[in-house]
Protein backbone atom coordinates (compact mmCIF):
# COMPACT_ATOMS: atom_id res chain seq x y z
CA UNK A 1 0.00 0.00 0.00
CA UNK A 2 3.25 2.45 0.70
CA UNK A 3 4.68 1.44 -2.25
CA UNK A 4 1.60 2.45 -4.37
CA UNK A 5 1.60 5.58 -2.37
CA UNK A 6 5.03 6.35 -2.89
CA UNK A 7 4.58 5.44 -6.69
CA UNK A 8 1.34 8.13 -6.81
CA UNK A 9 3.61 10.73 -5.32
CA UNK A 10 6.13 10.35 -7.74
CA UNK A 11 3.68 10.21 -11.03
CA UNK A 12 2.39 13.82 -9.87
CA UNK A 13 5.74 15.14 -9.26
CA UNK A 14 6.55 14.00 -12.64
CA UNK A 15 3.31 15.62 -14.45
CA UNK A 16 3.92 18.58 -12.27
CA UNK A 17 7.46 18.80 -13.47
CA UNK A 18 6.75 17.84 -16.94
CA UNK A 19 3.87 20.46 -17.06
CA UNK A 20 6.10 23.11 -15.56
CA UNK A 21 8.73 22.85 -18.04
CA UNK A 22 5.49 23.40 -21.10
CA UNK A 23 4.78 26.10 -19.87
CA UNK A 24 8.57 27.14 -19.83
CA UNK A 25 9.04 26.89 -23.18
CA UNK A 26 5.68 28.34 -24.06
CA UNK A 27 6.65 31.08 -22.52
CA UNK A 28 10.07 31.46 -24.07
CA UNK A 29 8.57 30.78 -27.59
CA UNK A 30 5.92 33.87 -27.31
CA UNK A 31 9.32 35.71 -25.76
CA UNK A 32 10.93 34.87 -29.09
CA UNK A 33 8.30 35.31 -31.68
CA UNK A 34 7.78 39.01 -30.22
CA UNK A 35 11.13 40.03 -30.76
CA UNK A 36 13.45 38.81 -33.91
CA UNK A 37 16.72 37.57 -33.66
CA UNK A 38 18.45 41.13 -33.98
CA UNK A 39 16.43 42.52 -31.10
CA UNK A 40 16.76 39.97 -28.83
CA UNK A 41 20.80 40.32 -29.13
CA UNK A 42 20.10 43.77 -28.11
CA UNK A 43 17.50 42.92 -25.76
CA UNK A 44 20.43 40.45 -24.03
CA UNK A 45 22.81 43.00 -23.53
CA UNK A 46 20.46 45.69 -22.02
CA UNK A 47 21.52 46.58 -18.07
CA UNK A 48 24.93 44.67 -18.43
CA UNK A 49 26.16 48.41 -16.86
CA UNK A 50 29.55 48.50 -15.52
CA UNK A 51 29.80 50.14 -11.79
CA UNK A 52 31.61 53.15 -11.83
CA UNK A 53 34.86 54.17 -9.89
CA UNK A 54 34.39 57.26 -7.64
CA UNK A 55 38.03 58.41 -8.07
CA UNK A 56 37.56 62.53 -7.36
CA UNK A 57 39.85 63.41 -4.38
CA UNK A 58 37.69 64.67 -1.30
CA UNK A 59 40.19 67.22 -0.49
CA UNK A 60 40.74 69.02 -3.98
CA UNK A 61 39.93 72.23 -4.24
CA UNK A 62 42.31 73.94 -6.22
CA UNK A 63 40.36 73.46 -9.29
CA UNK A 64 37.23 75.14 -8.37
CA UNK A 65 35.63 77.51 -10.62
CA UNK A 66 34.25 81.08 -9.45
CA UNK A 67 30.91 79.30 -8.07
CA UNK A 68 32.74 76.70 -6.67
CA UNK A 69 32.20 74.07 -9.17
CA UNK A 70 35.10 71.40 -9.70
CA UNK A 71 36.77 70.95 -12.80
CA UNK A 72 37.82 68.17 -14.41
CA UNK A 73 40.39 67.81 -17.41
CA UNK A 74 38.67 68.45 -20.72
CA UNK A 75 38.31 70.47 -23.62
CA UNK A 76 35.91 71.61 -26.43
CA UNK A 77 35.72 69.86 -29.09
CA UNK A 78 37.52 72.21 -32.13
CA UNK A 79 35.23 74.03 -34.16
CA UNK A 80 31.64 74.97 -33.14
CA UNK A 81 29.34 72.16 -32.45
CA UNK A 82 26.72 73.58 -34.56
CA UNK A 83 29.12 72.89 -37.20
CA UNK A 84 30.24 69.83 -36.35
CA UNK A 85 26.63 67.68 -34.95
CA UNK A 86 24.74 68.75 -38.24
CA UNK A 87 22.72 65.36 -39.02
CA UNK A 88 19.24 67.56 -39.47
CA UNK A 89 16.02 65.44 -39.75
CA UNK A 90 17.02 64.48 -43.38
CA UNK A 91 20.34 62.71 -42.84
CA UNK A 92 18.34 61.14 -39.32
CA UNK A 93 15.02 60.02 -40.87
CA UNK A 94 16.05 56.96 -43.59
CA UNK A 95 17.77 55.46 -40.19
CA UNK A 96 14.82 56.21 -38.35
CA UNK A 97 12.27 54.75 -40.16
CA UNK A 98 14.55 51.86 -41.19
CA UNK A 99 15.45 50.97 -37.76
CA UNK A 100 11.65 52.22 -35.96
CA UNK A 101 8.12 51.41 -35.96
CA UNK A 102 5.41 52.41 -37.79
CA UNK A 103 3.84 56.01 -36.31
CA UNK A 104 1.58 55.61 -33.61
CA UNK A 105 -1.24 58.08 -33.04
CA UNK A 106 -1.24 57.70 -29.16
CA UNK A 107 -0.12 55.23 -25.90
CA UNK A 108 -2.55 52.60 -26.88
CA UNK A 109 -1.31 52.02 -30.53
CA UNK A 110 1.84 50.62 -28.90
CA UNK A 111 0.51 47.73 -27.55
CA UNK A 112 -0.34 46.33 -31.46
CA UNK A 113 2.50 47.05 -32.93
CA UNK A 114 4.90 45.47 -35.61
CA UNK A 115 8.32 45.91 -33.87
CA UNK A 116 7.98 46.39 -29.84
CA UNK A 117 9.24 48.74 -28.11
CA UNK A 118 11.38 48.45 -24.72
CA UNK A 119 10.40 50.52 -21.38
CA UNK A 120 13.40 52.81 -20.20
CA UNK A 121 13.84 54.31 -16.94
CA UNK A 122 16.32 56.19 -15.16
CA UNK A 123 19.63 53.69 -14.22
CA UNK A 124 23.49 54.15 -13.83
CA UNK A 125 23.97 55.13 -17.32
CA UNK A 126 21.56 57.86 -17.40
CA UNK A 127 18.93 60.25 -15.38
CA UNK A 128 15.10 60.29 -17.31
CA UNK A 129 13.68 63.32 -16.73
CA UNK A 130 9.86 64.40 -16.44
CA UNK A 131 8.71 63.91 -20.04
CA UNK A 132 5.88 66.27 -21.54
CA UNK A 133 5.72 65.31 -24.69
CA UNK A 134 7.28 62.20 -24.60
CA UNK A 135 6.84 57.79 -23.39
CA UNK A 136 10.38 56.16 -22.37
CA UNK A 137 10.01 53.97 -24.84
CA UNK A 138 12.09 52.91 -27.42
CA UNK A 139 13.40 49.92 -30.07
CA UNK A 140 15.66 47.91 -28.40
CA UNK A 141 18.79 48.75 -30.66
CA UNK A 142 18.03 52.13 -29.47
CA UNK A 143 18.16 51.73 -25.97
CA UNK A 144 21.13 49.60 -26.39
CA UNK A 145 23.08 52.45 -27.81
CA UNK A 146 21.38 55.06 -25.13
CA UNK A 147 23.09 52.64 -22.44
CA UNK A 148 26.31 52.80 -23.89
CA UNK A 149 26.64 56.20 -24.57
CA UNK A 150 25.94 57.10 -20.78
CA UNK A 151 27.92 54.14 -19.61
CA UNK A 152 30.83 55.91 -21.77
CA UNK A 153 29.79 59.56 -20.81
CA UNK A 154 29.88 58.35 -17.32
CA UNK A 155 33.49 56.65 -17.49
CA UNK A 156 35.02 59.42 -19.43
CA UNK A 157 33.70 61.81 -16.63
CA UNK A 158 35.42 60.08 -13.62
CA UNK A 159 38.70 58.98 -15.93
CA UNK A 160 39.06 62.89 -15.81
CA UNK A 161 39.12 63.12 -12.15
CA UNK A 162 35.76 63.64 -11.18
CA UNK A 163 32.89 62.05 -9.65
CA UNK A 164 30.46 60.14 -11.68
CA UNK A 165 27.74 61.72 -13.15
CA UNK A 166 24.80 60.97 -15.17
CA UNK A 167 23.15 62.27 -18.86
CA UNK A 168 20.00 63.56 -18.38
CA UNK A 169 17.48 62.17 -21.33
CA UNK A 170 15.06 64.58 -21.87
CA UNK A 171 12.89 63.16 -24.75
CA UNK A 172 12.37 59.52 -26.12
CA UNK A 173 9.33 58.12 -28.48
CA UNK A 174 6.18 60.89 -29.46
CA UNK A 175 2.93 59.65 -30.65
CA UNK A 176 1.38 61.47 -33.70
CA UNK A 177 -0.77 63.29 -31.17
CA UNK A 178 2.02 64.66 -28.92
CA UNK A 179 4.44 65.74 -32.15
CA UNK A 180 1.22 67.85 -33.57
CA UNK A 181 1.09 69.56 -29.55
CA UNK A 182 4.86 70.42 -29.52
CA UNK A 183 4.80 71.77 -33.51
CA UNK A 184 2.32 74.94 -31.60
CA UNK A 185 5.37 75.37 -29.23
CA UNK A 186 8.41 74.18 -30.51
CA UNK A 187 9.87 75.63 -33.57
CA UNK A 188 12.10 72.68 -34.48
CA UNK A 189 9.13 70.36 -34.25
CA UNK A 190 8.71 68.46 -37.37
CA UNK A 191 5.81 66.69 -38.67
CA UNK A 192 7.83 63.96 -39.29
CA UNK A 193 9.94 63.80 -36.32
CA UNK A 194 11.85 61.21 -35.73
CA UNK A 195 10.97 60.81 -32.52
CA UNK A 196 7.86 59.04 -33.24
CA UNK A 197 9.65 55.73 -34.57
CA UNK A 198 11.17 54.49 -31.41
CA UNK A 199 14.97 55.50 -32.52
CA UNK A 200 15.44 58.74 -30.88
CA UNK A 201 16.37 60.27 -27.88
CA UNK A 202 17.64 63.66 -26.76
CA UNK A 203 20.53 64.40 -24.06
CA UNK A 204 20.48 67.64 -22.42
CA UNK A 205 23.79 69.90 -22.67
CA UNK A 206 22.65 72.07 -19.95
CA UNK A 207 21.98 69.54 -16.95
CA UNK A 208 23.43 66.45 -15.48
CA UNK A 209 23.11 64.67 -12.32
CA UNK A 210 25.64 63.95 -10.22
CA UNK A 211 26.12 60.78 -8.06
CA UNK A 212 27.02 62.91 -4.78
CA UNK A 213 25.42 66.22 -4.24
CA UNK A 214 28.20 67.13 -2.23
CA UNK A 215 30.49 66.94 -5.58
CA UNK A 216 29.23 69.20 -8.45
CA UNK A 217 31.27 69.44 -12.00
CA UNK A 218 31.04 72.51 -13.76
CA UNK A 219 28.66 72.16 -16.47
CA UNK A 220 30.44 72.95 -19.68
CA UNK A 221 33.17 70.32 -18.44
CA UNK A 222 30.16 67.70 -18.69
CA UNK A 223 29.32 69.41 -22.10
CA UNK A 224 32.67 69.01 -23.43
CA UNK A 225 32.48 65.62 -22.02
CA UNK A 226 29.57 64.68 -23.78
CA UNK A 227 30.39 66.05 -26.89
CA UNK A 228 33.32 64.17 -27.26
CA UNK A 229 31.59 60.57 -26.13
CA UNK A 230 28.66 61.55 -29.07
CA UNK A 231 31.01 61.90 -31.62
CA UNK A 232 33.05 58.83 -31.31
CA UNK A 233 29.69 56.92 -31.39
CA UNK A 234 29.07 59.01 -34.56
CA UNK A 235 32.64 58.45 -36.26
CA UNK A 236 31.82 54.82 -35.47
CA UNK A 237 28.59 55.01 -37.74
CA UNK A 238 26.40 54.07 -34.32
CA UNK A 239 24.37 57.43 -34.65
CA UNK A 240 23.78 60.63 -36.26
CA UNK A 241 23.78 63.76 -33.97
CA UNK A 242 22.61 66.82 -34.14
CA UNK A 243 23.29 69.83 -31.43
CA UNK A 244 20.27 72.29 -31.05
CA UNK A 245 21.36 75.40 -29.36
CA UNK A 246 17.28 76.06 -29.05
CA UNK A 247 16.25 73.38 -26.68
CA UNK A 248 19.93 72.82 -25.32
CA UNK A 249 20.15 69.36 -26.41
CA UNK A 250 21.98 66.49 -28.84
CA UNK A 251 19.15 64.85 -30.82
CA UNK A 252 19.95 61.72 -31.41
CA UNK A 253 18.75 58.98 -34.00
CA UNK A 254 20.41 55.22 -34.29
CA UNK A 255 21.99 53.51 -37.12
Amino acid sequence: MVLKKNLFVGALLVVAVVAMTLESCKKEKHYHDYFDKSQLEYIDKLGNKPKFEDKHLQNDTSMLDKDGLHRIVTYPLPGNYEEIFVDYNKEQLPHATRNGIEPIENLHDAYHLRQPLVKIASCEAYKLDSLTHSMPYLVPKAALLLEEIGCAFTDSVCARGGSPYQMVVTSCTRSQFTVGKLMKVNGNASARSCHMYGTTFDLSWVRFEPYHNNYRINYEDLKNVLAHVLLDFKNKKRCTVLYESGQCCFHITVI
